[in-house]
This record gives structure tokens, sequence and C-alpha cells, in this order.
């Protein structure tokens, strides 16, 4: 079995030959509140570019979200109600047969190109109460930078309980935690659910003594 995921590209043809900015990986380019370099014209989707919530960045990330928010803002800033978009943490999360793989943040590479001093660790804990029926691996590999304890993203994978578990870094990246004030986050515990130390719990306890 041979899959090939071959990625995709902006459709910036049209706004090229308008003579607008273009960004990063040929997206058009677009400040908080989706204007391009012409006052005149907004642009949004996945043709657009973004600010990164973590880096400070421009970048490009083709999400649902963004794009849906990101035109719930031009039509509100074309009728008069001035709406700017914060930016993105680059939340991702999708399932490989069995697993599911999800991202919030930077990794470790794309920390260090963003001019942090970044450390990580990987952990390896499980997605239920210890004997718990049912309870399966889940791999977590968190990054900070090491100067500030700031959360700078993390990368999970597992059969359950990845999903919606990024979604807590996500609201993490967003208020710039550090990974202390995030390893002292009252998470929910049920045994059916997770252990009474949360994966996340878990992965931010061991970054804090990196750091």
């Amino acid at each position: 079995l041979v899959l090939v995921a071959m990625g995709v590209k902006p459709c910036s043809k049209i706004a090229k030959e308008a003579g607008l900015d273009i960004g990063i990986a040929n997206s058009i380019a677009v400040d908080k509140y989706l204007q391009t370099s012409d006052n005149n014209i907004y642009a949004a989707g996945d043709c657009a570019d973004a600010f990164h919530l973590v880096s400070g960045a421009k970048c490009w990330i083709p999400l649902a979200l963004r794009a849906n928010r990101a035109g719930w803002a031009v039509a509100d800033n074309v009728c008069g109600t001035q709406t700017g978009l914060q930016g993105v943490a680059g939340t991702s999360v999708f399932k490989v047969f069995s697993l599911e793989v999800a991202r919030s943040g930077l990794n470790f590479k794309e920390a260090k190109e963003a001019g942090f001093d970044p450390v990580e660790n990987n952990v390896k804990t499980r997605s239920r109460a210890q004997g718990h029926p049912g309870s399966t691996p889940i791999h977590i590999n968190m990054v900070a930078d090491k100067k500030t304890g700031r959360l700078l993203g993390a990368q999970m994978v597992g059969k359950e309980g990845v999903a919606h578990r990024i979604n807590a870094v996500a609201v993490a990246l967003h208020n710039k935690m550090t990974v202390k004030d995030f390893s002292q986050t009252d998470l929910a515990y049920a045994p059916p659910f997770g252990p009474v130390w949360d994966p996340l719990l878990t992965a931010a306890n061991q970054l804090v003594k990196k750091i």
C-alpha cells in the first residue's frame, strides 16, 4: 500500500495579476483585518496568509476554522464593523488508520528557526486510568522556551484521547502560558477518560524539569 500526500498550494494567481503583495508560500499577504496591499481588496480562506500566535511571524497554514473565521471577519469589515483576527497556532488533527495525530504551536525545529531557545521532551503515558479496560499508549512531545519557560507547542499521537486534548494546548498558547503555569491547570479526571495525571500534565511536569 502506497500513500502519497502531495500537499496543496494557495490559489493566488488572480492576486498576482492584480498587483497585490504575495506572502509566504505564494499566499496572498493580508493584515490582521484581512486587508491586502490594496485597501479596497480583502482576502480570506486558504489563499491568504496569517500571523502565527507563537512566533509572531507570517505563516500559511490552510485550515478550515481559520478560513471560516476570516470569511466572517471580511464580511464584518466590508459592512463597517472593524474586526481583526489574533492569528493561528496551527492546531490540527487527523487520523492515520487507527491513530489520532495532533499538533498545536511550534515543534523544536520551528521554534529554533523563530529565534527561541527551545527545549523539548517526549513522554509515553496512557489514554485511561491504569488498569482500566481499553487503555492505550499516548505519546506527547512538548516544546518550551528555555529562557522564559513559555510553552511553544506540542505534538501528540495515540489511538484515543488525542484529538480533543490538543485543544488545551491551543488555549494555553493563545494565552502565552508558561509550562509551569500549564502544569497547574485543573484538567478533568475520570478513569474511562484518562489517568489522574492527565497525559498533558505529565508532559508539562517533565518538561519543567528541563527548563
